[in-house]
């Protein structure tokens, strides 16, 4: 069961999808979050509440569809692999 997005996630998604030319430019996923990171710590707080709305009613359905669900990560095994 995926988790449901925080309100930072809606807004990338968001952002990207009406900044799709950003994706012509830019594919590194890490390198994308790091961009909308740096535009959503520069909004306001009033700018940001849509987005959060938005993901509380996300979180508000994920328990209604999954009322048992909680997030229980996993331990990582083996060794991790570094990007070089």
């Amino acid at each position: 069961i995926p988790r449901p997005p925080n309100a930072f996630m809606v807004f990338r998604s968001s952002w990207l999808k009406s900044n799709d030319g950003m994706l012509a430019i830019e594919r590194d996923n890490r390198q994308l979050s790091r961009i909308t990171g740096e535009v959503w710590r520069a909004m306001s707080d009033a700018d940001k509440a849509p987005y959060q709305k938005h993901a509380q009613d996300l979180k508000e359905e994920h328990a209604r569809q999954y009322p048992n669900y909680r997030f229980s990560p996993k331990p990582r095994t083996g060794e991790i692999l570094r990007r070089q």
